[in-house]
């Protein structure tokens, strides 16, 4: 990683927490980590129900595939409306809706009513929520930030997920252990309820504060021709194309291994649904440490190679996951998922802030759209992962992942050699209040494209 230059600035993570010093940022926090956290727990449940329904790797993957197939066809369409519409009500409506469909899923599953056929439909509505709340969501947090901000809160927001995925399994999995795995979804309900309740205190507006003093917007045509100017903004700019090649890399290849961990506790190491849950806090433990630790970098100019670095990282996990748990078991799992959680959260934590320091704030929601378009290929990439591991096994497939992950690594240092270990600025264009961020007139233009440094 190299050590830091004369006079750069020393690691801190003080001075990433003081993003909390801005109201609406705190209120979106805590209502980011009451759904997450629900969401974490509808994850381990779904999963576990969907193998409990079938015990088939493959069934598994195919209610990720339809979690992650509406992803695909509708984050565009939720990104220009992310940039249309009000954020936060945007966000408030897609957060209900999920919430109102865990309780009726609570209700099929307490009532013995579910079957796989209805688990796969209820995947497609709730991708479909999905697609259309998260390109909003994120976003409005990094408005409400400001630029100099946006590491901070990204990454505190990732902490707050990884918290969750420390919390949210293990809860779900005390529920399902006493009373069900319909329990596991009445609780997630409970927990959009209260992520909603926090965020009725945000106030709308927010969006045109953070762009007061800036260049008005490109004149609005129909839905489509927006999408259209989005593409078109994204695919011309050669430091986003290489940050969206850079999450295909891991959400293609590697990510999807979390589908198959249901399986793998139960088949490769014999082990009761109740050690699926403590693996999941294990995993979420490590990205918890990883998100905390780029926190700490908020003012690093070596972002693209922590970037790459904890890439590698990752790869050596996954093959540490297929070889470790033979001799050594849980044992040798845990210490696996658990760098894995540290190294793939910092890698998908630096890659956003990226994403979004690059991109104009007119364009926030179709950028996170194109963002999500690269994550709705982990839940895609589930069902032939899912084929495979029934095929050859959980081990293989694991090592399979992580080697072509190093490839991939290897490959980006040779065609990207000079970007990749080069040093960048990020641009400055907000100071700040205590209720959200001001732009400043005449601020600096993005960072530079791939290939440059200073």
């Amino acid at each position: 990683m190299g050590r830091p230059g004369p006079g750069a600035p020393k690691p801190s993570l003080r001075k990433a927490a003081r993003v909390f010093r801005i109201r609406h940022y705190r209120h979106l926090w805590f209502s980011s980590t009451a759904s997450f956290t629900g969401m974490q727990m509808q994850q381990v449940a779904r999963a576990l129900l969907a193998w409990e329904l079938t015990h088939s790797y493959g069934a598994v993957g195919a209610i990720s595939l339809s979690f992650g197939l509406p992803m695909m066809l509708f984050s565009l369409i939720g990104g220009s409306l992310a940039d249309r519409l009000e954020k936060r009500n945007l966000t408030l409506m897609t957060q209900g809706s999920t919430g109102i469909l865990a309780l009726l899923t609570a209700i099929l599953v307490a009532t013995n009513v579910i079957t796989i056929e209805m688990l796969f439909v209820i995947g497609l509505v709730q991708g479909t929520f999905f697609a259309f709340g998260m390109p909003a969501r994120t976003p409005l947090m990094a408005e409400v930030a400001g630029p100099e901000n946006i590491m901070s809160a990204i990454a505190m927001s990732n902490a707050s997920m990884n918290a969750t995925r420390l919390v949210g399994p293990a809860f779900a999995g005390v529920l399902i252990a006493l009373w069900g795995i319909d329990a596991a979804y009445f609780a997630q309900a409970g927990f959009y309820v209260v992520s909603s309740a926090i965020l009725l205190t945000v106030p709308t507006g927010l969006s045109q504060v953070a762009r007061a003093g800036m260049p008005p917007m490109p004149a609005r045509g129909n839905m489509f021709v927006e999408i259209g100017r989005g593409l078109r903004y994204a695919a011309t700019d050669p430091r986003l194309r290489l940050l969206f090649g850079m999450l295909f890399i891991v959400t293609f290849f590697a990510m999807p291994y979390i589908m198959l961990l249901a399986g793998f506790i139960d088949e490769d190491l014999g082990l009761s649904s109740g050690w699926f849950g403590a693996i999941q806090a294990i995993t979420g433990a490590g990205g918890l440490v990883g998100s905390l630790g780029i926190a700490t970098l908020t003012d690093s100019d070596r972002k693209p190679l922590i970037q790459w670095i904890a890439g590698i990282g990752g790869g050596v996990g996954l093959v540490m996951l297929a070889v470790g748990s033979g001799p050594f078991g849980f044992a040798g799992a845990a210490v696996a998922v658990f760098i894995i959680g540290v190294m793939f959260t910092a890698y998908q934590t630096i890659n956003n802030t990226m994403v979004m320091a690059e991109s104009d704030p007119a364009f926030y929601g179709r950028v996170m759209s194109i963002n999500m378009l690269t994550f709705s290929v982990m839940p895609m990439m589930a069902l032939p992962l899912g084929a495979m591991a029934d095929h050859i096994g959980a081990r293989e497939t694991f090592m399979a992942q992580g080697a072509i992950v190093l490839v991939c690594m290897a490959l980006v240092a040779v065609v990207n050699g000079r970007y990749t270990f080069g040093r960048h600025d990020e641009p400055q264009h907000f100071q700040q209040s205590p209720e959200g961020a001001i732009p400043m007139a005449g601020s600096g233009a993005p960072a530079g494209a791939p290939g440059g440094g200073r």
